[in-house]
């Protein structure tokens, strides 16, 4: 499922329950005043004008609150889901060397890293990765350093000679940027959703 399915399912199940949150809050909004302008009719005339103004206020207030606590369950709910999808997706790689596409995998991350960095390369692989990443630097024909001093559940990071330029490719390294890319989604969705309903658009 990509992330913008995840985000889209997301989406529909939290709109029931904002919905819900609205139409309560506009119903205890909707008894204040019915409340306040029953309780003004038995009362002086020059006082109603005052009590209604409270009451519309108090209103007003309830709804704003709604709005709000809406807004953040909305938030919470969405970066609920991307973590569990992210902690669903940790899970499935932990045993990422045990498929079979896991030796075309490592050769990607390595060669990606290969054609950032100039001149000699300096790979860090794990020890589990060594002989596999050794075989595919030697096709690759590049003066290269192979060291297993990583401990990782896949991947490799590739570095220039002086260790200046260092390219991070590691299952856990893109999990990261993944989850850092999914909660700016997230907001992103959230933001445009805030402006539609200030512009009053569909």
């Amino acid at each position: 499922m990509s992330l913008e399915d995840i985000l889209l399912a997301l989406d529909e199940q939290c709109r029931e329950e904002c919905q819900a949150i609205f139409n309560r809050a506009q119903r205890e909004a909707k008894e204040i005043i019915s409340k306040a302008q029953a309780e003004a009719d038995e009362i002086r005339e020059a006082r109603l004008g005052r009590v209604k103004t409270e009451a519309e206020s108090e209103a007003a207030s309830i709804i704003y609150s709604a709005h709000l606590k809406a807004k953040n369950s909305v938030i919470r709910a969405r970066e609920e889901a991307a973590e569990r999808a992210l902690e669903k997706a940790e899970q499935r790689l932990g045993d990422l060397r045990s498929r079979d596409d896991y030796p075309s995998i490592l050769e990607g991350f390595i060669k990606e890293g290969i054609s950032i960095v100039e001149g000699k390369v300096i790979v860090h692989v794990d020890e589990h990765d060594r002989d596999m990443a050794a075989a595919f630097l030697d096709q690759a024909g590049v003066e290269y350093e192979l060291l297993a001093d990583i401990d990782t559940i896949g991947g490799a990071v590739v570095s220039d000679g002086q260790e200046k330029v260092k390219v991070i490719n590691t299952v856990e390294e893109r999990l990261n940027r993944a989850r850092d890319k999914l909660r700016i989604q997230v907001y992103e969705i959230l933001f445009r959703e805030e402006e539609i309903a200030a512009t009053g658009g569909g």
